[in-house]
């Protein structure tokens, strides 16, 4: 009986695979299966590990950027230019030691009164193309559009200590019919650069000068008030003067000198802007500027 029982046995144990018992074979497959999942669990956690290290390299190669400090820009007051309309351009031959000074006038310079002369000591002739006018030897004009570099250029020769890519990005960027630009290297209060500018303008059909000023006064009225209004004597144009300074109650105090000049069916329009404190003294200068202005084309 034993005998046949140990038959059996030996008869069943003797199945075997590749030399392997079956139970062998089935506690291998076990174990290959169980080493497969740690393998791919290891992968997995490999793989996490490095794209996050990579994210890290990447983020330290691209650095966040840092702000972009400037300098504050010193003011260049400008005038809304929509009241305006538009443009034309100029020679520059008056930045440099080209100078023509108020004692050697030429036979075409225009010719100050006497008692003008005696005030203008020093003074130059700037000209476009639309005009020519005497300014202080302090100050670099020329056409916004086309001499912003030099205009910028003279005021560093002159000694001014302004922020120049802030100004010459602010004459580049007036509208087409500013034609004229001057600014004082003499800076008197320090948050106000001392500005004149000329730009044309079309009278409505039959307003007078007087209403024409009216006009513009109401159409600055929201930031302006008016100081003074009063016509201007002159043999050669009809010429209004306004005078109005800013209403903010904040910040420094501008004044604005308008001098509305008539030419057949153009106005031109010089614009005197400083500070408040500092138009008393230079309002003399911003009229003997325009008693010298002389127009020599109509805008193209």
């Amino acid at each position: 009986m034993d005998s046949e029982d140990n038959s059996a046995w030996n008869s069943a144990g003797s199945s075997r695979i590749l030399g392997m018992k079956t139970w062998q074979v089935a506690l291998l497959g076990g174990m290959g299966l169980l080493d497969c999942l740690v393998l791919a669990v290891g992968v997995v956690i490999v793989f996490s590990s490095t794209s996050s290290g990579s994210t890290g390299q990447v983020a330290e190669a691209i650095p966040t950027a840092e702000p972009t400090l400037t300098a504050a820009a010193v003011p260049v007051p400008t005038v809304d230019a929509s009241l305006f309309t538009p443009e034309p351009s100029a020679t520059l031959d008056y930045l440099f030691p080209t100078y023509t000074p108020i004692g050697t006038i030429t036979a075409d310079s225009p010719t100050p009164t006497a008692s003008a002369t005696s005030s203008m000591e020093g003074w130059v002739k700037f000209s476009v193309r639309e005009l020519e006018i005497w300014m202080p030897g302090s100050f670099a004009a020329g056409n916004p559009h086309t001499d912003a570099k030099a205009i910028v250029a003279s005021l560093k020769e002159k000694g001014a200590n302004y922020n120049f890519d802030s100004i010459e990005k602010e004459l580049k960027a007036s509208t087409k019919n500013y034609v004229f630009w001057g600014i004082d290297s003499i800076q008197g209060n320090p948050a106000i650069v001392t500005n004149v500018f000329v730009l044309y303008d079309y009278p409505h059909l039959g307003e007078t000068m007087a209403d024409y000023a009216t006009r513009f006064i109401s159409t600055m009225s929201g930031d302006y008030m008016l100081i003074q209004q009063s016509s201007i004597p002159s043999t050669l144009y009809e010429i209004d003067q306004i005078l109005m300074e800013t209403k903010a109650t904040s910040g420094t105090t501008m004044r604005i000198a308008l001098y509305a000049i008539r030419d057949h069916n153009i106005v031109w329009d010089v614009l005197c802007i400083t500070a408040a404190d500092e138009m008393g003294g230079r309002l003399p200068a911003f009229d003997l500027m325009v008693d010298t202005l002389r127009v020599l084309a109509a805008p193209q």
